[in-house]
């Protein structure tokens, strides 16, 4: 299992709320760094977003609580099953690529 070596991130309410939109590929993985842990906060949508892309949920320690692959452009609502304080949108395919499983850790250099 690895993650990625390095992230853009959204960690400002501007930055999260443009997130994936409009752009034509993910060049870095995004890192969100949620205002607080819970399942509403994690809340994802795809809207004007032209590609898949797979999203890692993360509590506040940086273990992953849920993951979606495949997340198809235009899909309304994503809600974590567990509260979640970050999260990670990668280019689709890259969860599984990667190994990434519920229960990873994310090295706390990264948040």
């Amino acid at each position: 299992m690895s993650f990625p070596a390095e992230f853009e991130i959204a960690d400002t309410m501007l930055k999260r709320a443009r997130g994936l939109i409009f752009r034509k590929k993910i060049e870095k993985p995004l890192l969100f760094i949620l205002p607080s842990e819970s399942r509403e906060s994690g809340t994802i949508h795809s809207f004007f977003v032209a590609f898949p892309f797979d999203a890692v949920f993360l509590n506040s320690k940086g273990i992953v609580v849920d993951i979606r692959e495949n997340i198809q452009p235009f899909t309304l609502r994503i809600t974590p099953a567990k509260p979640a304080k970050y999260i990670i949108e990668l280019r689709a395919g890259e969860v599984r690529r990667r190994k990434i499983r519920i229960g990873s850790r994310l090295r706390k250099a990264y948040i």
